[in-house]
């Protein structure tokens, strides 16, 4: 029994123990008030406020014939108010510390960047230039499906989802709602919202341009790492991508290029779906990978844009260190209810000894 309260005590901590050090000088202030009768007992306060004291005549010849009676009882009685007081003030200044006991541990952050996600959602993502099971794919339909079994994994750390084509698209912000992330990525179809031709330069763009109205990122371990998947087959057009991707790497944020469908006519399909066969543009993807500070990777299957995917979330992980984080449990309403508590029971004793 006695192990288990000292351990409970061991565990006990005080957010501002200076109030504890400040106890003694509230007994000094205390003493000083009862010294000068400024204070009376914490049990007449009943008694002192609902009647009226009056001064004996003759109070001179009482103190004269009871006068070391009188100071015995006053010195005893000094003695006993200024206990009550101490006990009370005891309570009310353990529980001005804040004592709290540590609860159950807090998840550890993220161990890995926030993911911003910069999809190309252009017509040529219906050419079917992937192999699954022996039958032709959309390039689509695979992205799709990485995307959606990747979010499935994650744990504590943020994603966000731009589609682009002509223009640009902000289908989520960063966030761990992966409820959300997943329908939406089901949902993501080529040339609906954004148009039918790419423009890299312009999703770039307002991708820097949506990264840097978040006032949150000015520390470096936060920001996130941006990922450009795309099946790019022509050159850049108003403003270079390369020269946007480099002042991206400079203002902190790391771009890896994902390059979907064949880098030749190898692959094009026999019997056309009605549009003109264009094998993706490497090249512009590693130069764009490469001034962002990243790394370029070829998805030629599933596997490998799964595996792209998780090279690049293994290769962004926070370098920071944190201590362990605890719940925290108050306990300051103990010494409160125990002041409350002492009060009552002095009461109770005073109107006891009232009524013997």
């Amino acid at each position: 029994m006695w192990q288990s309260m000292s351990e409970f005590l061991q565990a006990i901590h005080f957010q501002y123990p200076g109030w504890l050090w400040a106890w003694p000088l509230s007994l000094l202030g205390i003493g000083l008030l009862l010294r000068g009768q400024r204070l009376v007992s914490l049990a007449q306060l009943p008694e002192w406020m609902g009647t009226r004291r009056y001064r004996h005549p003759r109070l001179h010849i009482l103190r004269r014939l009871y006068g070391q009676q009188i100071a015995t009882q006053a010195a005893r009685g000094a003695w006993r108010r200024g206990s009550h007081y101490a006990v009370l003030l005891l309570c009310i200044h353990v529980a001005l510390a804040q004592p709290y006991r540590l609860g159950q541990q807090l998840p550890t952050p993220p161990e890995y960047r926030d993911t911003l996600f910069v999809i190309d959602t252009s017509i040529s993502m219906v050419l079917r230039d992937y192999l699954v099971a022996g039958e032709r794919t959309q390039r689509m339909t695979i992205l799709k499906s990485v995307l959606t079994h990747f979010i499935e994994q994650l744990n504590g750390n943020r994603i966000g989802l731009i589609a682009f084509s002509e223009q640009p698209y902000t289908l989520a912000p960063l966030t761990a709602d992966y409820t959300l992330l997943k329908s939406l990525v089901r949902r993501l179809e080529p040339a609906v919202l954004t148009g039918r031709t790419t423009d890299v330069s312009r999703a770039l763009l307002y991708t820097l341009q949506r990264l840097e109205q978040q006032q949150d990122l000015s520390d470096q371990a936060q920001k996130p790492v941006v990922v450009l998947i795309t099946d790019v087959n022509r050159t850049y057009r108003d403003l270079d991508p390369r020269a946007i991707a480099a002042y991206l790497y400079a203002q902190g944020y790391r771009l890896h290029t994902v390059g979907i469908g064949a880098s030749s006519f190898e692959a094009q399909e026999t019997d056309s779906i009605g549009l003109i066969y264009q094998p993706a543009n490497f090249t512009l993807l590693e130069e764009i990978a490469a001034g962002g500070g990243g790394r370029f990777y070829w998805a030629d299957n599933a596997s490998s844009l799964q595996a792209a995917i998780a090279a690049i979330q293994s290769a962004e992980r926070r370098q920071v260190e944190v201590e362990p984080r605890y719940v925290t449990l108050p306990l300051y309403q103990w010494p409160l209810l125990a002041g409350l508590t002492w009060m009552l029971i002095l009461q109770l004793w005073a109107s006891r000894g009232r009524r013997a």
